[in-house]
């Protein structure tokens, strides 16, 4: 299709976590190991940015001065089991726990802390994590920032929970209802196996549930939650059942990263985005992604850690989603600067479905076929002939076949195929990618073709679809070798709406619909078109003529019906009132066109990115014309302003000749497009010549015609006065004389 802008894909985002215990903090090909005694860091958010003050020590504690005047504690040497913070420090009141307050080494010693009054702010970025032996948390009931409910710290309102003590006695918790936010590392390696999440949750910081090694299910169904954070789960290698909430929309970076146990999960159709990393290293062997998704980071899935630490790709991962979506594109993503390739298994979600109900059919072997009996018939499942020629039998075992089900050949190696009669159905990707099939014939008892049925057949060179109805999507996708096409007379459908099947077969040069039943189509010189012929829907690109004028009685020009033809350098639309979406793009010979004077649309992009067409006439001056319609190629040197490079230019030397110079529709493109506008112009010998030049020339014409009228007119006055009765007389007396004389003359002699 019509590009208006290429955007750059994003492929690796920036992971806002730099460190966190316990931990291998994941980038750009490299891996990062950071000791259990390092707290998570995130830029500071719930209060003003530290500046670089002094730092001073009063016997265990550092600290530094705020601008208030009062002292931060920014670090601990304590080895008591029972750490209590004090609420003035050489005179400074203690207002404030900075991120490192309990040190930035490896210590589990402090079992219990108590919190002063005085204490009005504590860092949100996970000061306790280092704390890997705590069991409670102490607040005096005299703070008006902070309580502690059974030694887990809260904010005064209970609506944020700052900490749960890793080693807080207990292998549930419930977390109270009212409770908005988890701050970061909330609850960072304790030692509980369940944990209920609030209907109220709306928020979770970095690490909030990280590394809980016994946690075995978590529950968000009822929570509010809009994103699971960076590294939200990370390290809950016990972890195997996960529900996610119905208003989730993003999943950030490695926000289950090295959930080694985690086997499946089910995405909701709210999601928008998977972050980079989101389930690196976790055991999950197929994912469905809705349509929802639009952005997949670098190594969100499909990838585990070799013993080195580096990147693996599991290539048996199969990804589930729609045609063209993000999911669908990430399977097969590549990029050469951070040099990886994805090549992940693909499937929609109907094959998936039809490949799970495969799964629990009863197989039964006869030759080289695999089949399953139903409804009264049977399905071949899978073929295993190594044969150059294949004949699908009619029956196996004395069991009639009436379907082929999805992949059941896509193991051949045949060049040719024959389906027997008597098979009514074939069902979705039933001939992907057989590697050298060259021909296949289908029988007239065909009725169905499912999508993508010999997508990735890129050696096919000639298809009968027998007697089928309905066609599917994508059913030639990738068949760029295919030169021939029978369709039958009864077909009603081929692929689905919007799409044109036929764009990308670079080789095709006959589609032969044949003169029997009552479908949709018909065709005459290879080239198809509706069953009234009043719409073309497709020119082969194979065809070698660079010349074509499009037959009388054709209306409308399809979608993409010319798009990427390589060989037209001449087309004439005389008859043709409506040109659909893309119908000649990337038509790059293409260097004229003729178009009817009752043109009444032309649709997006109908002849973008034709570089070689330097000017059109429109022969209407009320024509409907859509954006980049005439005039625009893709510039893929562009430079945008957002650093992206790529997009819509006007062709070089492009003009647009119209009818009249206002109230026409040619003209308002034109201005609206800053394209050069040749004003009342027609068509003379197939030249485009201005109004005003007849006019001078007509006149000139005139004058002419005048004077050879007049010049007639005299001979004709001469003429008619040499013919009077008088110039006759006159002639006749003369004549008379002349006789007398010469008689007068004889005599005398």
């Amino acid at each position: 299709m019509f590009r208006y802008k290429k955007s750059a894909a994003l492929i690796m985002s920036l992971l806002i976590c730099a460190s966190a215990p316990a931990y291998t903090a994941f980038a750009d090909n490299e891996t990062e190991t950071v000791s259990e005694a390092e707290a998570p860091a995130e830029e500071e958010t719930e209060a003003p940015a530290e500046e670089e003050t002094e730092i001073k020590v009063s016997g265990d504690f550092s600290y530094s001065v705020t601008e208030e005047g009062t002292a931060c504690i920014v670090n601990c040497s304590s080895s008591a089991d029972d750490l209590v913070i004090p609420k003035t420090i050489d005179g400074y009141t203690v207002a404030e726990l900075g991120q490192t307050a309990f040190g930035t080494e490896d210590k589990r010693v402090y079992k219990t802390i108590s919190i002063p009054e005085t204490v009005e702010y504590i860092s949100g970025n996970g000061p306790f994590s280092i704390c890997t032996m705590l069991t409670e948390i102490k607040v005096d009931s005299a703070n008006n920032n902070y309580t502690a409910v059974d030694g887990v710290l809260f904010s005064k309102d209970k609506t944020e929970l700052l900490c749960y003590p890793a080693r807080r006695t207990g292998t549930s918790y419930a977390i109270p209802e009212g409770v908005k936010k988890l701050h970061n590392s909330a609850f960072y390696f304790t030692e509980l196996s369940e944990i209920t999440f609030p209907s109220t949750l709306e928020e979770m910081g970095n690490f909030a549930v990280s590394s809980n090694r016994r946690l075995t299910k978590i529950d968000l169904s009822n929570t509010k939650l809009t994103e699971i954070s960076d590294y939200g789960f990370s390290y809950c290698n016990t972890l195997m059942d996960v529900t996610l909430p119905e208003t989730l929309t993003s999943i950030n970076g490695a926000a289950f990263a090295k959930c080694v146990a985690l086997r499946e999960i089910k995405i909701p159709e709210s999601l928008l985005s998977i972050a980079q990393y989101a389930f690196f290293d976790t055991k999950l062997e197929k994912i469905e992604i809705p349509p929802s998704v639009t952005e997949i980071g670098y190594c969100a899935l499909g990838y585990t850690s070799n013993t080195a630490g580096m990147e693996i790709m599991n290539e048996d991962f199969v990804i589930v989603g729609d045609y063209g979506s993000a999911a669908h594109k990430y399977a097969y993503d590549t990029d050469s600067e951070y040099d990886y390739e994805n090549n992940f298994t693909f499937r929609t979600y109907e094959l998936q479905e039809e490949l799970d109900y495969i799964d629990g059919l009863v197989f039964e072997t006869c030759g080289d076929y695999q089949y399953a009996k139903i409804d009264g018939g049977a399905a071949i499942v899978f073929c295993s002939s190594t044969d150059p020629v294949i004949t699908v039998p009619a029956e196996l075992d004395g069991v009639k076949i009436t379907e082929i089900y999805p992949a059941a050949f896509s193991a051949c190696t045949a060049s040719e195929i024959i389906v027997s009669e008597g098979i009514k159905t074939i069902r979705k990707t039933a001939f992907d990618s057989c590697a050298n099939l060259k021909s296949i014939t289908l029988p007239q008892s065909v009725e169905t073709i499912e999508d993508y049925v010999f997508e990735n057949c890129i050696y096919l060179e000639k298809i009968d679809l027998g007697g089928a109805v309905t066609v599917g999507g994508g059913v030639f996708n990738s068949c760029s070798s295919l030169k021939e096409l029978i369709i039958s007379g009864n077909c009603k459908s081929i692929g689905i709406e919007g799409e044109n099947p036929y764009m990308h077969m670079a080789s095709l040069e006959k589609i032969t619909v044949t003169n029997d039943g009552d479908g949709n189509y018909s065709s005459k010189d290879g080239i198809l078109y509706n069953k009234d012929k009043s719409v073309l829907i497709h020119y082969p690109k194979g065809k070698t003529a660079k010349k074509y004028t499009v037959p009388e009685g054709v209306k409308e020009i399809f979608h993409d019906a010319f798009y990427g033809n390589t060989i037209l350098e001449e087309v004439d639309l005389s008859d043709v009132e409506v040109i659909g979406i893309s119908g000649f793009e990337n038509c790059n010979k293409l260097s004229s066109v003729k178009l009817s004077k009752n043109l009444k649309k032309v649709e997006g992009g109908a002849f973008y990115d034709c570089p070689e067409l330097k000017e059109v006439r429109l022969r209407s001056s009320d024509t409907e014309i859509h954006e980049y319609a005439f005039g625009y190629y893709y510039d893929s040197a562009m430079s945008n302003e957002d650093g992206t490079t790529g997009g819509s230019s006007i062709v070089d030397g492009f003009k647009l000749y119209t009818k009249k110079s206002k109230n026409d529709t040619g003209v308002e493109y034109a201005e609206a497009n800053g394209i050069e506008a040749i004003t009342n112009t027609v068509d003379l010998f197939g030249k485009n010549i201005r109004k005003e030049i007849l006019w001078i020339c007509g006149g000139g014409i005139g004058l002419l015609a005048a004077a050879l009228a007049g010049s007639l007119i005299m001979k004709k006055s001469r003429h008619k006065k040499a013919s009077s009765p008088e110039k006759k007389k006159k002639k006749e007396n003369t004549e008379n004389n002349e006789k007398e004389i010469n008689n007068d003359e004889e005599k005398q002699d």
